[in-house]
């Protein structure tokens, strides 16, 4: 590919959820981006809604949900995209798909049959155990094994729901609450501080702030 090269994103969101962490990083590089989804609860900071506006009101930012939820529903939409996108653009335009769904390999097949390049980029977590995890991992670890184990697992919960509860006394509570329905007893005081300790959040008064990056390394953890 040269620096003249068109290029294009399409997203699974359906697949690859926090791909719409990157986003904003992805605007200067792609003239044209598609998120595809049927359902989701991915939530973006307040300070993208102006850009993120004006790059859809531009054409080159298209957030695409299926008018029906099912079985590779945004896939379709992905496939959808991709031969609208290939008729309107010049033959030298690059394809990615974001996505660890194989089956959208057949959707490459079809564009490099017809003259243009594409790659679809899978974002697969790491498999880990927690004895294996140290401070050499992208986490830095600050922490004993066991309270590791539950930092990790709220973590994910907080990635997996897409609800950051705003207050310290909100947190606390669904803290006691994620673990009391797992039936673990946990002293939601301790893995508070642990977070803390380790920068997922910080504090503003009684206000939480997360720290984004610092979730999704610790959720990746297994």
């Amino acid at each position: 590919m040269n620096n003249s090269t068109t290029k294009v994103l399409l997203i699974d969101l359906e697949n690859c959820p926090s791909s719409i962490h990157q986003l904003m990083n992805h605007l200067g590089e792609y003239l044209h981006i598609v998120v595809c989804y049927a359902q989701s609860g991915a939530k973006i900071p307040i300070d993208w809604i102006m850009p993120l506006t004006t790059t859809i009101n531009e054409g080159r930012l298209k957030l695409v949900k299926m008018p029906e939820i099912g079985k590779n529903a945004a896939d379709f939409g992905i496939a959808f995209w991709a031969g609208v996108l290939m008729t309107q653009l010049p033959e030298n335009t690059h394809f990615d798909i974001v996505s660890n769904d194989t089956d959208l390999d057949y959707v490459l097949s079809l564009l490099t049959s017809q003259n243009r390049s594409a790659e679809r980029r899978g974002i697969k977590k790491e498999s880990q155990s927690v004895s294996q995890v140290t401070v050499s991992q992208p986490v830095e670890i600050n922490i004993d094994k066991l309270l590791l184990r539950y930092v990790i697992d709220y973590c994910t919960h907080l990635e997996k729901h897409q609800f950051n509860p705003a207050k310290k006394k909100t947190l606390l509570n669904s803290i006691k609450s994620k673990f009391k329905a797992a039936a673990i007893d946990v002293d939601e005081n301790k893995i508070f501080e642990s977070l803390l300790a380790n920068s997922v959040i910080s504090l503003k008064g009684e206000e939480v702030i997360y720290n984004q990056q610092k979730i999704n390394k610790f959720a990746t953890v297994t």
